[in-house]
């Protein structure tokens, strides 16, 4: 039986690589036989339907070499941004959330994060990158822990925020390097 169902993917990876993608429609969204397929696929992406699949690694990065292959992402775009989640090769998924712009590189909405047992870990919001406002944690159990507080501030904003630096102090060395920091 196993041979039987194999047979469909091994049809597959004979096909070029230009009507793969066109075929992953047929297969269930994220399993370990896509996760393989995508390894073997020179660009470790395809689209299905109007969804993009890549293969990430531990940081949830699109990988560059194989090696580096851990999980699966599937970009989805909606009518503002897109949606993002990463899955385990066996189907458990690990994060959803919404980003702001097509190569998910900016987190901005709502976000979920599991652990491998699928257990949710934290929940929380991201604004243009920055985590910001309350974010719940929990344990490997699924008790809350303490909630986080966060700001959406960056380094330097938050280095004013508790005094360790002054606005002026950022001014004058923007002054002295001129336009374009030179």
């Amino acid at each position: 039986m196993k041979i039987l169902r194999l047979l469909p993917v091994a049809a597959l990876l004979a096909l070029p690589v230009h009507t793969v993608s066109a075929q992953y429609a047929a297969l269930p969204l994220v399993d370990k036989e896509l996760f393989d397929l995508l390894r073997k696929s020179p660009a470790l992406a395809a689209t299905c339907a109007a969804s993009r699949i890549e293969l990430v690694n531990d940081r949830y990065e699109p990988c560059a070499r194989r090696k580096e292959a851990r999980y699966i992402r599937t970009i989805t775009p909606e009518k503002h941004g897109y949606t993002v989640r990463v899955q385990t090769p066996h189907g458990f998924t690990l994060m959803t959330g919404h980003y702001d712009d097509a190569a998910a590189l900016v987190p901005h909405g709502d976000f979920r994060y599991y652990d491998h047992a699928g257990t949710l870990r934290a929940e929380g919001r991201y604004v243009d990158g920055r985590k910001f406002g309350t974010w719940l944690r929990y344990d490997d159990l699924g008790r809350r822990l303490s909630d986080k507080q966060y700001d959406g501030l960056d380094w330097e904003g938050k280095q004013l925020k508790l005094g360790l630096a002054s606005q002026c102090c950022y001014l004058d060395d923007m002054a002295t390097e001129g336009p374009g920091g030179q």
